[in-house]
């Protein structure tokens, strides 16, 4: 298909290697950042500019940019009324499209992206929605050509999914962050935490996360806790959360 995509970020950029790719024409790369664009361009063989002008022979419109302007870049974006144009947002309706808009969606890949990464789309689970049966077609035949793993799911499901995703990737990260300056204060690189991590990721992919809890919260180890919460004394926000988790582990797990 002849596809647009506007926005030249992590996600455009990972979405843009892999519809080229996959075989997928790209007639143009938008954005306002023009260095960006233009690299992208390059790579797919395509033109690049940041004004919201689509050309007349698109198949759809890609729009990946945050959340925070993508009412904005919607509203001024110009097309034929035959393309489908499709948003990446997790947590953003179909409300979201002008109402003039004739066939619009949601294509939301459920992965972390980094710049400078690669990453093999064939294993990323991609969610779409359309208002439609004509986006719907487009949106599932794109899909299919570059996941194995595709799936409809309406904007209140999708907002949950989101909402589970920055509770399994943002705020795990964010842990892993706290445990990198907490090792150092013992002397020891981050990567010794690494065979910890990576058992507690196939435990939780062969037996669930609810069997794979360990520690002293879910023993409900009360001496172990406090002398922890001594040695966070050094931060009353690690302090806060580390209470708040363990507090949450042993009503789970102990009612």
């Amino acid at each position: 298909m002849n596809i647009v995509i506007i926005g030249a970020g992590r996600v455009g950029s990972a979405l843009s290697v892999a519809l080229n790719e996959s075989g997928h024409r790209l007639l143009k790369i938008i954005s306002r950042s023009i260095n960006k664009a233009e690299k992208l361009a390059g790579m797919a063989g395509c033109v690049f500019g940041s004004e919201l002008v689509i050309p007349p022979d698109t198949d759809l419109v890609i729009v990946a940019v945050n959340d925070d302007a993508l009412y904005t870049v919607l509203h001024e974006t110009e097309m034929e009324d035959n393309i489908v144009i499709a948003h990446t947002a997790g947590s953003v309706g179909l409300d979201v499209f002008h109402k003039d808009m004739s066939n619009t969606g949601v294509f939301y890949p459920l992965q972390t992206f980094t710049t400078g990464r690669s990453y093999d789309f064939s294993s990323v689970p991609l969610f779409i929605e359309a208002n439609r049966e004509r986006s719907r077609e487009v949106l599932l035949s794109v899909a299919s050509s570059v996941s194995r793993q595709v799936f409809e799911l309406d904007s209140d499901k999708r907002k949950y999914l989101h909402l589970a995703a920055v509770f399994s990737c943002n705020f795990v990260n964010h842990m892993y962050y706290a445990g990198k300056e907490i090792s150092a204060m013992a002397g020891m690189d981050f990567n010794v935490l690494l065979p910890l991590i990576r058992e507690t990721m196939e435990k939780v992919s062969s037996l669930g996360p609810e069997s794979s809890q360990t520690g002293p919260a879910v023993r409900n180890d009360k001496n172990t806790i406090e002398k922890h919460l001594d040695l966070l004394s050094f931060s009353p926000d690690l302090q806060k959360t580390y209470r708040q988790i363990s507090d949450s582990i042993i009503k789970k797990y102990t009612g």
